[in-house]
């Protein structure tokens, strides 16, 4: 006689819990050998194997549908189908989780050094290189127009849609000064400086050069009164400006409840 395995026995076996058995079982994944007298199902001990060699693949994240299809049609040329396959998926999940690595690492570096700041409410002339971002132009009225926007970047570019807290920028027109509202913006960019692994069609960079450059506490809000510093010190100074600024929130309230750190950054390319 055949040993007839119940189906605790064979999830205390095998190490899966009944309720995924009988779940296999409803989706035609992993039948029964048959069935008792009284009405019980009942497993030979091959079936152990196959719950395991399932159990083996479930646990590489190969997908049910692969799984059975398999177990349809059993072949050494199929089985290494779906591990060469895995393989790839794997290596590219490897890939993305470095990228989100070195992100995070740098982030939680910029924000220290933001949160250390000497020169906040100082003006200063910064020497920059070349930094890529994703750029978008776009007319923003209002706090409901960038989160729209936001969606863009996350639809047409491969990284993922959870976009960091003090990355993205906004682009202001220079000309608009004296009548704009703090937050209407000519257009917005998401900082890839801090690494990125992306294709988008949306990639520019900035220019590098000299960039004169405050940090001011507050936000958006607080903005207006530090572009009238900034252009007070540009013609004092005989600088020659781009047409446009850049406005970042850098610390906020989903950083910080202390209004004393928010921290603003206000950048304006010279014209050498």
């Amino acid at each position: 006689m055949k040993l007839q395995l119940s189906v605790k026995e064979l999830s205390e076996i095998v190490g899966i819990s009944t309720r995924n058995i009988r779940y296999y079982d409803q989706i035609g994944l992993f039948k029964p050998s048959g069935q008792l007298e009284n009405g019980y199902r009942y497993y030979t001990i091959e079936k152990i194997e196959e719950l395991r060699l399932i159990s083996y693949l479930r646990h590489l994240d190969i997908s049910i549908q692969e799984i059975k299809a398999h177990l349809e049609n059993r072949s050494l040329e199929n089985y290494l189908n779906i591990l060469a396959n895995q393989l790839d998926q794997t290596r590219i999940k490897m890939k993305h989780l470095e990228f989100l690595e070195k992100r995070l690492e740098k982030r939680m570096q910029s924000l220290a050094y933001i949160h250390q700041l000497e020169d906040i409410d100082k003006i200063t002339i910064k020497p920059l290189s070349r930094r890529p971002i994703l750029r978008l132009n776009e007319d923003i009225r209002e706090p409901l127009d960038w989160e729209i926007a936001m969606l863009k970047f996350e639809k047409d570019d491969a990284m993922p849609p959870s976009l960091f807290i003090g990355d993205i920028g906004f682009f202001v027109d220079l000309s608009t000064l004296d009548r704009r509202h703090p937050t209407e913006f000519t257009g917005l960019y998401l900082d890839l400086s801090e690494g990125h692994d992306s294709n988008s069609s949306l990639i520019s960079e900035l220019p590098e050069g000299l960039w004169l450059t405050l940090y001011f506490k507050g936000d958006h809000f607080d903005a207006p009164q530090n572009y009238k510093k900034l252009m007070q010190f540009a013609n004092h100074h005989h600088l020659k400006l781009d047409h446009y600024a850049l406005e970042r929130v850098l610390i906020d309230h989903f950083i910080s409840s202390d209004p004393n750190l928010y921290i603003t950054e206000i950048q304006i390319k010279i014209i050498t």
